[in-house]
């Protein structure tokens, strides 16, 4: 039985012609400010270069021989769980060594072949307390110049992505304070411009930090709490950038100067999957706690909750939001949700753990297993439109999508298959 209730706020808002001309102004806003949130041939940071899950490539294949669609490229990897980011037919991947000893490493491939065009030793390697899994667990950011990759251990880098060469590096737990969590340093790092944000966890307000890209110094330092297991997410309301943080149990919203533009307590305590922006002006942020999930909205800098659900309960894998609907994990079964009122329009399980992202409106997941599913994003009902099996063990890390090539890993392995035509 769908568990939800609809808060009350005053002043709905409704479409007129001002608001299509100030959607209009936000779009060319958004252009002027990072172009890369539009771009359809790279996966540039965590969850793609919008963060949102959402690859706007087209041509998805959806018809296959019964060995599945053209595998390009696979290898042994080493332990870890950051996704692959690419770029200018190059992928890269941070991963440590397979053993319980040992390193972790920046590698950059070509993409369309596999062949390793350099590797970097960035720290120890960090080995999990819990037998979740070993290595890194952060996923980096890329420029055309730089990758900037986060260790298990807490080493903030910048590495060119020509040579592989360390540029500059930060010792959050050195030069920060911070306290290493129990499952390691897990944020990614988000790229603006010429900025990289991360959830430092430092003492004396040192919680969250913008660093110059260039040369690892911060810029500025907000905020009081400990590192945690989730990644700023970034949404533009009202035609200005609100970079997100949910931290233990306060969800914060800071512009890229480093002012506070509002706060939230959330009913929960550290969700670990990252803040799903809905626009215009809306957030959605749900855990595994009893709590499930809420939505606010945005109105000059005051948030309101105008839903709270336990309907959609994410773990690590964050939802995808399409059309007015919630796609996302409620533990280990893959679900529909509105949006609007926290309805619950479809479930299935048989994914496990799993992870998902939208391509081509069409949602790719990725089941705990391997496997790859293609489903129609309807909210109708739960509809397959086919699937193959990429690699074996525990697959947790979000699949990645750039020209064309869908990228997966596990603890062990990645896989690249074509899928567009």
């Amino acid at each position: 039985m769908t568990n939800f209730k609809k808060s009350k706020i005053k002043n709905q808002r409704i479409i007129t012609p001002r608001r299509i001309f100030a959607l209009c102004v936000l779009f060319m806003f958004l252009w002027t400010v990072s172009p890369d949130l539009f771009s359809q041939t790279n996966w540039k940071q965590f969850r793609g270069n919008s963060r949102n899950g959402i690859s706007n490539e087209t041509g998805l294949l959806l018809e296959w021989p019964e060995s599945g669609p053209q595998l390009l490229w696979a290898k042994n990897i080493g332990s870890g769980f950051p996704e692959v980011v690419v770029d200018d037919s190059k992928a890269y991947i941070l991963a440590g060594d397979t053993v319980d000893t040992g390193y972790e490493y920046v590698e950059a491939f070509d993409a369309n072949t596999g062949k390793e065009i350099w590797k970097t030793k960035i720290d120890s390697l960090y080995i999990e307390v819990d037998g979740w899994g070993h290595g890194p667990r952060s996923t980096p950011a890329l420029d055309s110049e730089n990758i900037y990759c986060l260790s298990g251990f807490g080493k903030l880098m910048a590495l060119s992505v020509k040579t592989g060469d360390i540029l500059w590096l930060v010792d959050l737990p050195i030069d920060f304070g911070s306290t290493q969590p129990r499952w390691g340093y897990t944020s990614s790092p988000l790229l603006i411009d010429d900025i990289l944000i991360l959830e430092t966890g430092g003492k004396e307000e040192k919680a969250y930090t913008a660093f110059d890209k260039k040369s690892g110094k911060a810029i500025w330092s907000k905020g009081v709490g400990g590192s945690g297991y989730n990644s700023p997410a970034i949404a533009t309301i009202e035609n200005h950038v609100h970079i997100v943080f949910a931290a233990d149990t306060m969800l914060h919203a800071y512009n890229v100067k480093g002012d506070l533009l509002w706060s939230y307590k959330m009913p929960m305590r550290y969700p670990t999957a990252m803040p799903v922006f809905i626009p215009p002006n809306k957030i959605f942020v749900s855990s595994v706690s009893k709590a499930g999930g809420f939505v606010i909205q945005v109105d000059n800098n005051k948030p309101t909750e105008v839903l709270a659900s336990k309907t959609m309960q994410n773990n690590w894998s964050s939802s995808i939001y399409h059309d007015g609907y919630l796609y996302g994990f409620t533990r280990a079964r893959l679900q529909c949700v509105s949006a609007e009122t926290g309805e619950l329009k479809w479930s299935q399980r048989g994914f496990g753990k799993g992870s998902l992202i939208l391509v081509d409106n069409k949602l790719i997941v990725l089941s705990d297993q391997g496997k790859v599913i293609v489903v129609d994003p309807s909210h109708e009902k739960y509809k397959e439109l086919g699937s193959f099996q990429t690699m074996t063990g525990k697959s947790w890390t979000a699949p990645s999508f750039a020209d064309g090539i869908l990228y997966v890993r596990n603890l062990t392995q990645m896989a690249c298959y074509q899928l567009s035509k």
